[in-house]
């Protein structure tokens, strides 16, 4: 306890202390109640940061993952691995992994910026709008974000612009379209995406076109937050015989519900990446979000060995090493070599679906008699 708030809690004693000696029992009970009132409000005051303290022969890179859930996970995984190969000792990480709120990502960001760190690695949609929202002078490396332009910060794909750049998670869109159908078998496809996710609504729009083309039939079902997931879900399943979920933070972080749903109501789920085929869709197509990570590194490493040194012991002369490194000049890339097709082996025996060739079986730990196997025992 500081010393301020034991001060609080001693004139707290002491009053009630008074009251209970007097006559008066309404007072006593008045002065007690406001003496715990003050002790509560001093508690819950958030302590003032102390920013870290720096070396001057080390580079410092912020990571902020906007929710904890696999694909991020793996995504700072294989950053944090690459850039420790090139660059040893000489970088130092600060892995935050926030809520999934706006005013979390703030906090820790701002903790980035107090701390004068080198670069700031954002992963996911809302950890990079908060982070360029946050300053124009850090160098900002986005990672497992879909649209950059709609994320923000940036201008074009080939030149941002300004302090972001990075790596985009978008998969090859018609090879994700022809995989899809193939699971849906003819099906009618229900796409269910979170509307507050920007990138979400790009991905389904790229899909939509997709399937025009091919003339699938399909219906969109929105949903706003954690609170009517399960709603949007229950109904797309009863109407749709196959689901399908773009690279969306929101259902990543809830694939338990997604497979409890869809597995009640018998109904097929594609996703888009790995890790939420692991985690309770039948069959998804994606990029390896490790590897993703890993790329992310190589464009850290040239802002970091370039960029910021660029008027010290690393400077250069050369003309064609005078914008290297610069965000505003690094263009976005894609992982779509790293694209791979993969499907739920649990799953599928208890859909009685069977894969094709060239789907991957994921890793997945028996899960015994779940409640899903429970309900439709009833």
């Amino acid at each position: 306890m500081n010393r301020r708030l034991a001060a609080v809690v001693l004139c707290c004693v002491m009053l009630v202390a008074t009251a209970c000696g007097g006559k008066d029992k309404k007072k006593s009970d008045e002065a007690a109640e406001n003496a715990a009132a003050a002790v509560t409000a001093e508690a819950s005051k958030p302590a003032k940061y102390t920013p870290a303290v720096h070396d001057e022969d080390k580079y410092y890179v912020g990571i902020i993952q906007q929710s904890g859930h696999e694909a991020l996970d793996q995504t700072a995984a294989g950053f944090i691995s690459e850039l420790s190969d090139m660059m040893g000792d000489e970088v130092v990480f600060d892995l935050k992994v926030a809520d999934g709120t706006q005013e979390d990502c703030d906090l820790i960001i701002d903790h980035f910026l107090q701390d004068k760190d080198d670069l700031i690695l954002a992963c996911g949609t809302m950890a990079l709008r908060q982070s360029y929202a946050a300053t124009k002078d850090v160098p900002i490396i986005g990672a497992a974000v879909t649209d950059f332009i709609i994320a923000g910060g940036v201008s074009s794909v080939g030149e941002p612009g300004e302090n972001v750049t990075g790596i985009s998670d978008l998969p090859p869109m018609q090879s994700q379209r022809d995989y899809l159908v193939q699971v849906s078998g003819g099906s009618r496809i229900g796409i269910v995406y979170c509307s507050e996710e920007p990138n979400s609504e790009f991905q389904v729009r790229i899909m939509k076109k997709y399937l025009d083309d091919s003339g699938e039939e399909y219906e969109e079902y929105t949903f706003k937050g954690e609170a009517d997931l399960e709603a949007a879900l229950d109904k797309a399943c009863k109407e749709c015989g196959t689901l399908y979920l773009p690279n969306d933070n929101m259902l990543a972080g809830h694939m338990d519900v997604v497979k409890r749903v869809s597995l009640r109501e018998g109904t097929k789920v594609f996703a888009s990446d790995e890790s939420m085929c692991k985690n309770g869709a039948l069959a998804a197509y994606g990029v390896d979000y490790y590897e993703l990570g890993k790329r992310t590194a190589d464009v850290a490493y040239e802002t970091l060995a370039y960029y910021i040194d660029k008027f010290g012991e690393n400077s250069s002369d050369d003309e064609e090493d005078e914008d290297r490194g610069d965000p505003a000049k690094i263009s976005i890339d894609r992982v779509r070599d790293t694209a791979g097709a993969y499907y739920n082996p649990e799953i599928a025996e208890k859909l009685g679906w069977s894969a094709g060739g060239d789907f991957s079986a994921v890793e997945v730990e028996s899960s015994g008699t779940d409640s899903t196997e429970a309900e439709a025992a009833e």
